[in-house]
């Protein structure tokens, strides 16, 4: 559900989209900056809470201290924080805007979490990942960014057997009504031609 700034951040966003669109310039020739530094104080960066992230993390059972762990789009780690206080494991939270992962390796700190939680600053088209090395992949409200099939498809083989790919997104109803919480899982993430790898994949909204 959204407060008063959510709503201010969405109407801020469409307000920079407008801009852009009466200016003809795409969001590659637009001004990081003003996004990083409007978000940059908010405790999440998109949609969800503490209680959706730790329902949706009710769904993993596989982690040890020695899992490996990536957020991707993960701003300046509302979620993640929340995920290292309530799971084992080493996480690294990878962002696109230095002045988040900025602010993600200080709350890091602030928690006293910095041995296991570190963040990076790059991109989810393009992960510092080795294949097969990853046991859980988190994303909430951000694999919009490179499209929901293709991160799926692209994600999954940084998994190793039987990992995770957990992801949110906003979800709306026929009727225009914004969706309630709602957990789906699947045993495999199909690509394009109908394989499935050896993944677990789960959406939440």
């Amino acid at each position: 559900m959204y407060n008063d700034d959510g709503i201010v951040m969405l109407s801020r966003v469409y307000y920079i989209h407008k801009e852009m669109s009466n200016e003809n310039k795409t969001i590659h020739e637009f001004d990081f900056n003003l996004i990083c530094e409007y978000f940059l104080n908010t405790e999440r960066q998109g949609p969800g809470s503490p209680e959706v992230t730790l329902k949706a993390l009710g769904f993993i059972d596989n982690l040890t201290d020695q899992s490996l762990i990536a957020d991707l789009g993960c701003g300046t780690g509302g979620q993640t924080m929340v995920l290292a206080q309530h799971a084992p494991g080493h996480i690294t939270g990878l962002d696109f805007f230095p002045g988040f992962i900025d602010r993600f390796n200080s709350n890091a700190r602030g928690l006293n979490l910095q041995d296991r939680v570190k963040g990076i600053v790059g991109s989810m088209d393009n992960l510092p990942f080795g294949e097969e090395e990853l046991d859980l992949i988190w994303s909430e409200g951000a694999i919009y960014n490179i499209g929901f099939e293709r991160g799926l498809n692209e994600w999954r083989k940084y998994l190793k057997t039987g990992g995770y790919i957990a992801v949110s997104e906003s979800a709306w109803f026929l009727d225009g009504s914004l969706s309630a919480n709602r957990y789906d899982t699947q045993s495999g993430c199909p690509d394009t031609k109908g394989r499935v790898s050896s993944c677990r994949f789960f959406y939440f909204t």
